[in-house]
């Protein structure tokens, strides 16, 4: 009787489906738009947008309020920081294939630091005074810099989860390319592209229901997100390309890469 619960237990756990790279990026869009969501709104800054930022920025420096320019400036600042944490993290190792594990090595730092993000949010509660909000903003900063610096590291063209501008310039275009070629590779990369988009913004409208009604829940959402991520890639092992990947991929060093359009 034990050995065939075992052996059922064993079947149900082999028979949980695994999330391929496309799948993973997309929890890693919809984590990133929930954190845009709950640090707008909480703190006051975009922590995955730089363009936004930037505009809060020189509208704090036009207007001359201190405080808007300090929060823009830290979360620039720390977002900057984590990208170069997160390249430090990815750069020292070569490994190939769709995933590596070094990506996965980066999100497990960002778990880390949405982790310890989520436990301030929810010790401080809505009356967060000045110093616990900088702090809570350098960490979401921090966490979605490396985010961003790990998934581009990855090398798939056009796509990034934290910075929507990028991602969807690249869907237009590869809609029209769409139009004039029936290469599956188009097809599957338009599939990507758009499912990137809609994650992240729906991970925002989730984000921002919750931060009003469930705040400290919305906190936690991309600390679970991550970790699934995490989990599943340490689990079922995404470090070998499958027979054809070439083609989504580029070299990591190269200039085409989505990271600058933001």
């Amino acid at each position: 009787m034990m050995s065939g619960v075992t052996r059922h237990v064993s079947c149900a756990r082999v028979a949980v489906p695994a999330l391929g790279r496309d799948g993973m990026l997309v929890v890693l869009a919809g984590a990133a738009g929930i954190m845009d969501a709950v640090a707008y709104l909480g703190l006051g800054v975009f922590t995955t947008m730089m363009t936004g930022n930037t505009a809060l920025l020189a509208f704090g420096v036009a207007r001359g309020e201190l405080a808007p320019i300090l929060r823009a400036g830290l979360a620039l600042a720390a977002f900057g920081a984590g990208t170069a944490i997160g390249a430090l993290i990815t750069g020292r190792s070569p490994s190939r294939g769709e995933w590596r594990f070094v990506v996965t090595g980066a999100l497990a730092c960002e778990a880390l630091l949405l982790g310890v993000f989520a436990a301030g949010w929810h010790l401080a509660g809505p009356a967060r005074g000045t110093g616990m909000t900088e702090f809570l903003i350098i960490l979401s900063g921090l966490a979605m810099g490396i985010q961003s610096a790990a998934i581009r590291y990855l090398g798939i063209p056009g796509v990034a989860t934290t910075y929507i501008t990028a991602t969807l310039t690249s869907l237009s275009a590869e809609l029209v390319g769409c139009t004039r070629s029936n290469d599956g590779t188009h097809a599957r990369r338009v599939r990507l592209l758009a499912a990137v988009v809609v994650s992240y913004a729906l991970g925002a409208l989730v984000g921002a229901v919750l931060e009003a009604r469930a705040a400290t829940l919305a906190a936690w959402l991309p600390l679970i997100a991550v970790v699934v991520v995490v989990v599943n890639a340490r689990r079922h092992g995404h470090e070998s390309a499958p027979i054809g990947s070439s083609t989504e991929r580029m070299p990591a060093g190269s200039g085409l890469h989505s990271g600058t359009h933001e």
